[in-house]
């Protein structure tokens, strides 16, 4: 399914030596093909700015076919951007008032970093939650990721998020399909893995005494994917699907060096259920390395990405392709309908 490339942002090169396709405008002017439009909220922070573009795009990529797909990235402030990814953003994202004057078929609202426990402290919560509340006006279906999924939850059903104990919820989680009824998680394996990466979580019992569908959950990190109660306007996700195969490797290397700023007065643990024991070996070895470096002033050692990355076997991203396909094809089954509706209309 062809991308409209109607802006230059990071993503496209990355996605085009994937395979995927992608379409500049003037290659679409006269197309007969349907079109979507999606907008894209994108918090993450700097470092992960453009990975999670990319990450996002592709998804939204494993959709149905004969659909022309427009991307409508977009950010807020109060998200502490330095110059660089500012400038990024300024060039090739819309504002906020640009989306607002848009028809937009569905919308993704990534996570952020959070700062505080209480969601309503953070510098990015004003224009956020005026996002939000356009969003339920004039969007048909909203895709949430993680802290988005746990704001829009406290928005709506005054949910109060918790700590991850004993701490930070992170690694790969099996995940079983709890309503397999619905139609966002067809052709979707029973068992599947999700990668987890978060401080705060949601329990499934808090979400289904307000009449909210869990689809998916698993026995140790609990709900996944879980629908608001028509099925639709709402999707709120707790795991990252969207997730590279080193996306967990570089937070781990982040967490390590977080010792030396003086973030952290501990080595992390590993991820859970990510790591084989070969990798683990390797990292044993460059903690010894690491801390000895440390102690003694040194420069510190390389880390060793390049050698465990061909270890790590990737068991999440084609069972997230395959949500987004399902959730785009519903996206595109709606406008379908909204619009043969207007044909009937306008014969009568």
């Amino acid at each position: 399914m062809p991308l409209v490339r109607d802006r230059e942002i990071a993503a496209w090169n990355s996605l085009q030596e994937e395979g995927i396709q992608t379409l500049a405008p003037d290659e679409v002017w006269n197309s007969t093909l349907s079109e979507l439009h999606i907008g894209f909220l994108n918090m993450m922070p700097d470092r992960a700015l453009r990975a999670t573009e990319r990450q996002f795009i592709r998804l939204i990529a494993a959709a149905a076919d004969n659909t022309l797909i427009y991307v409508h990235p977009f950010t807020i402030g109060g998200l502490g951007r330095e110059a660089g990814a500012l400038d990024y953003v300024e060039r090739y994202y819309d504002s906020f008032s640009d989306i607002g004057e848009r028809d937009l078929d569905g919308l993704v609202l990534t996570g952020a970093n959070p700062g505080v426990a209480d969601l309503k402290d953070e510098k990015f919560w004003p224009e956020f939650e005026e996002v939000i509340h356009w969003a339920d006006r004039n969007v048909p279906t909203i895709l949430c990721s993680c802290l988005a999924s746990h704001a829009i939850l406290n928005i709506f059903h005054g949910i109060q998020r918790t700590r991850c104990l004993p701490g930070k919820r992170w690694g790969v989680f099996s995940h079983q399909i709890t309503d397999a009824k619905h139609p966002l998680v067809n052709g979707m394996a029973d068992q599947f893995d999700v990668p987890r990466s978060h401080v705060f979580e949601m329990k499934a019992q808090q979400l289904k005494e307000f009449g909210i569908r869990i689809l998916a959950h698993s026995q140790e990190a609990d709900f996944h994917i879980a629908v608001s109660s028509d099925g639709f306007k709402w999707i709120f996700l707790q795991g990252h699907p969207e997730y590279d195969s080193v996306s967990l490797l570089k937070e781990y290397n982040r967490e390590i060096r977080r010792l030396v700023a003086g973030e952290r007065s501990d080595y992390p643990q590993y991820p859970e259920h990510y790591l084989a024991t070969y990798a683990k070996a390797k990292l044993d070895e460059y903690r010894l390395s690491f801390m000895d470096a440390m102690e003694k002033g040194d420069a510190l050692p390389v880390f060793p990405e390049s050698e465990i990355l061909p270890t790590v076997q990737n068991t999440w991203t084609s069972q997230g392709k395959i949500m987004f396909k399902n959730w785009i094809e519903l996206i595109s089954d709606q406008v379908n309908a909204g619009q043969e509706q207007s044909r009937v209309a306008e014969s009568v």
